[in-house]
């Protein structure tokens, strides 16, 4: 249940056979990997430490009612490939999504508010009603990012399968369009966003999209990339769009370890490799050798080569070492007695439906980046979910759930430590929330709070960051790593790779693909 597969088979037995393939890490991204390496006809087994599969995509049941279903780190769906969707047969394993729509809703200190949707008209329309003036910029801010998107997904090869493209590609593939080279490369998310519209509240409902999970702020260059790349996903053939898996987000992972299973590969929880031996295979924590051709590493690299035991090339070495991955969200999962009140949504809009942004504005987000810099939590900006507002199997009867995604905090606080201050931390998140929501701390029955320490503890994210490294331009396209390794016989599949962060299982695909290769050419 929940991804708790167990072990298949004596680890003893395990270890006496003779494997193609050794995925170290049972993240959605190893499990993709595992599928495609195992319908290819290779002997695969998955290795994942945790008992559980899925790594921060999956369900936890962490208050004590277990009726209250939780997805603690990833919480909605919107750049899962279709690809992956389609060839593995997620579908008829039960993965279904939920559109949110209004996609966007964001209250406003003035006492108005603004829903986007995933309909055009009706978010120019509302955009309308709010600041008249801004309709014309905001359909070309929006049209900037979907033109990006067709160009660089949709157009002559879609740039998330397979190698990364080189600059000199993506100036190509979008004509030399100087203003979307300059979003995908160079802008901050405050230049586009200004530079299109001109009502502050416009400017509070838009920026916030181009820091998510960054440690930056949206003054800072290279975060128009950031959503751009939150922007280029396909759900259920609507670009753009975000949903709920039904049944939480580790339903994905879940789909895909059966798709594995199905496909012969071997699957064990609960066995965590302590050396990765190049060219051999691992050992595990029990002193065990599981030999293979191949090791994919579901890990980060960082893990991944603290791992290696000799074979990593010093020039490796170092750019892994120089990896930026420290994390500044904090994660707030709650069990609700019942939905907050905002006494601004308009009688036509339930803003429970919507991913919620809650922020005082684009300066305050750059200031509590600031603050975060020099070691001090202020997670003023956040983003709010609550999936059973659709879906009401992931609650007890009549309950809710509510998850907070909120920036920003530093792994590395200048006075205290998590231990000493993560409830504390914790008020500073729900207390922003609360200048919106002023019932919000009435309708909390329990609560979860996972600073960037907890999620690297629990997850075994280094920094604790759930993209595995800043999804910055100077880390995407030909700069995030690719699935071969110099190491000899290692790959990587997680998301530190090409095309980036969030649930794309794209990464497996691209990492399965690789491995196929060099396997058929070693024959």
């Amino acid at each position: 249940m929940f991804g708790q597969v167990g072990l298949p088979a004596p680890v003893s037995e395990l270890a006496a056979r003779q494997w193609d393939v050794v995925v170290v890490g049972g993240g959605h991204n190893g499990l993709t990997a595992a599928a495609y390496l195992a319908r290819g006809g290779r002997r695969v087994l998955v290795l994942e430490r945790r008992p559980r599969l899925g790594g921060a995509c999956t369900l936890e049941q962490p208050f004590p009612d277990p009726g209250w279903i939780v997805s603690p780190c990833a919480y909605s769906v919107g750049l899962l490939h279709p690809l992956v969707v389609d060839e593995l047969g997620l579908r008829d394993r039960g993965y279904r999504v939920q559109l949110v729509d209004p996609h966007l809703w964001c209250p406003f200190e003035d006492g108005t508010s603004i829903a986007l949707w995933d309909d055009p008209d009706r978010s120019a329309a509302a955009v309308a009603e709010l600041a008249p003036g801004d309709v014309e910029g905001f359909e070309a801010y929006e049209a900037l990012f979907a033109r990006i998107r067709g160009a660089l997904r949709h157009g002559r090869r879609d740039t998330w399968v397979g190698d990364a493209p080189e600059r000199a590609e993506i100036e190509e593939l979008l004509g030399g369009d100087t203003e979307a080279i300059g979003v995908v490369f160079e802008a901050s998310i405050a230049e586009v966003v200004e530079h299109h519209v001109r009502d502050e509240r416009l400017r509070t409902a838009l920026h916030g999209q181009g820091i998510i999970g960054t440690w930056a702020g949206p003054r800072d260059p290279g975060t128009a990339g950031v959503h751009l790349m939150h922007a280029s996903g396909t759900v259920e053939g609507r670009a753009g769009a975000w949903g709920y898996v039904d049944g939480g987000m580790g339903r994905v992972s879940f789909a895909l370890a059966d798709a594995a299973i199905e496909a012969g590969a071997v699957v064990a929880a609960g066995v965590p490799v302590a050396a990765v031996v190049p060219g051999e295979g691992v050992v595990l924590e029990g002193g065990e050798t599981i030999r293979a051709r191949a090791v994919v590493s579901n890990a980060d690299p960082k893990r991944t080569v603290a791992l290696c035991e000799h074979g990593v090339p010093d020039a490796f070495r170092a750019r892994v070492a120089a990896w930026r991955c420290d994390s500044p969200v904090l994660k707030i999962n709650c069990a609700l007695s019942r939905l907050p009140h905002f006494p601004s949504a308009r009688p036509d809009v339930d803003p429970h439906r919507a991913m919620v942004t809650i922020s005082t504005g684009l300066d305050a987000t750059q200031s509590a980046y600031e603050a975060s810099r020099r070691g001090e939590p202020d997670p003023a900006w956040c983003e709010l979910y609550f999936q059973s507002a659709y879906d009401p199997t992931v609650v007890p009867e009549g309950r809710h759930v509510m998850s907070v995604f909120a920036q920003y905090v530093p792994f590395d606080l200048s006075t205290g430590t998590w231990d000493q201050r993560r409830q504390e931390i914790g008020d500073l998140a729900i207390s922003a929330i609360s200048r919106f929501a002023p019932d919000v701390t009435e309708v909390i029955v329990h609560r979860e709070v996972l600073g960037p320490p907890d999620v690297e503890a629990r997850i075994g994210l280094t920094g604790g960051h759930i993209f595995q490294g800043e999804c910055l331009p100077d880390q995407m396209w030909a700069d995030r790593f690719g699935p071969r390794t110099p190491i000899p016989g290692v790959y990587l599949c997680g998301a530190s790779t090409h095309p980036g962060g969030s649930v794309m299982a794209i990464n497996g695909r691209n990492a399965a693909m690789a491995v196929e290769r060099d396997l058929d050419v070693a024959l």
